[in-house]
């Protein structure tokens, strides 16, 4: 099959899923699809400070189109709105142009609704299908966070997903629990697929970071990395980290940016520095390097959030070598795992309270010997490893080819 990769953020650009979509692709063509990338100049956050990137190319046998966008950070909300309009409208001019050549159209979720949307515009006029790929699910997402209050908004963005999701030829969604949340729209659907993210770098002991990141031997460090956003309850988590002031042993880490890290940063007080410590966004490596000094990986999501969306730092704890601590529903496919395969501790509730029982737990088991850092990171190979997911790829693109 001829096979379209669409996202905002593709390699050499520092997002996990551009990182993930470059993996991907290649193997495609391993497997003797032709595989063609539409999408923008490396610019997250502005973490890319290199060259632009060539508007056209063919890299490891993947060709790749790149539409230039407006410069934009955070707060210039008018200029990202404008770049998803001319992203989406960017990509109907590529497709049109090119309406015979692509056997299937790969989209994500983001942006959020949009992007199926625009997907399920170009195959009204074209040979190809679309697969919707949802690293999240919204409008549910944004509802459980709080973040959308407007019942006509919720309804039309649900009932326009709901249209994306009946058309596309298949719906790739991260976990069971966000496969029930798709299926409770419409119990109809038969296209829904289970399909996890996979480890994207393998921990590298080589890698140097510097001395501010390094732990103590003394020091029982808990980590959470990545995007310090409304979705992940940290409140709390900083709550439990005034609750055990007075373990100074205790050291709570957040490694990151994201809307809440001023929040964050003034809520931990004189506990800054001292126990509290913050550092920027890094290098996914370097990142791991991180981790693997912690004892514990903090996994936290507001209440409802594990059903609509899975958190990839999960694989990320797991290859490092780390034990988790969540802060998820008990019921859910997350907690189930890390339970079974005594991978670290659940908290019974999503609470401060629950959250310093389930670290002086941890602490306990530390200061006994702890587990062996392989063990975690075999299990984490044998569910996330790149192979694995990545054969569940390959049978999936089969079915459709064989559909068609």
């Amino acid at each position: 099959m001829h096979i379209l990769l669409v996202h905002r953020y593709y390699w050499p650009d520092t997002p996990a899923y551009a990182k993930m979509l470059h993996i991907m692709a290649k193997d495609y063509v391993s497997r003797g699809h032709r595989v063609t990338v539409f999408s923008t100049q490396p610019c997250y956050n502005g973490n890319y400070l290199e060259h632009p990137a060539p508007a056209y190319e063919i890299v490891d046998g993947v060709e790749i189109f790149r539409t230039p966008l407006l410069r934009e950070s955070k707060k210039t909300r008018i200029r990202r709105a404008l770049n998803v309009v001319i992203f989406c409208l960017s990509l109907i001019v590529h497709c049109f142009r090119r309406i015979r050549t692509y056997d299937l159209m790969s989209v994500a979720s983001f942006p959020p609704v949009v992007m199926g949307m625009t997907a399920r515009f170009i195959c009204l006029f074209s040979r190809s299908k679309y697969l919707y790929h949802c690293q999240d699910l919204y409008p549910e997402t944004v509802v459980a966070s709080g973040l959308l209050k407007k019942k006509w908004l919720e309804s039309l963005s649900r009932s326009i997903d709901l249209k994306n999701c009946r058309k596309a030829v298949a719906v790739v969604v991260l976990s069971e629990d966000m496969k029930t949340t798709v299926l409770n729209r419409d119990p109809k659907l038969d296209n829904v697929h289970v399909i996890n993210n996979f480890i994207i770098d393998q921990f590298d002991e080589t890698v140097s970071i510097s001395d501010d990141l390094k732990a103590s031997s003394e020091s029982f460090r808990v980590l959470f990395a990545g995007n310090l956003g409304r979705f992940q309850n940290l409140d709390k988590l900083m709550d439990a980290a005034h609750r055990l002031a007075d373990q100074s042993e205790i050291q709570f880490w957040f490694v990151g940016d994201g809307a809440l890290k001023n929040h964050l940063v003034e809520a931990s007080g004189t506990l800054l520095n001292r126990t509290v410590f913050f550092r920027p966004f890094l290098p996914l490596k370097e990142v791991m390097v991180v981790i693997s000094e912690s004892q514990l990986g903090i996994v936290s999501l507001n209440p409802g959030v594990v059903y609509c969306a899975f958190p990839s730092k999960t694989m990320s704890y797991l290859e490092s070598g780390c034990r988790l601590l969540l802060l998820v529903e008990p019921e859910s496919e997350l907690a189930g795992f890390v339970s079974d395969n005594e991978l670290g501790t659940v908290c019974k509730h999503a609470t401060a309270e629950s959250l310093v029982d389930a670290v002086l737990s941890e602490f306990e088991q530390w200061q006994q010997g702890g587990q062996p850092a392989r063990s975690i990171q075999q299990v984490g190979r044998e569910n996330f490893g790149q192979n694995v997911i990545l054969d569940k790829w390959s049978q999936l693109l089969c079915l459709i080819e064989r559909r068609n």
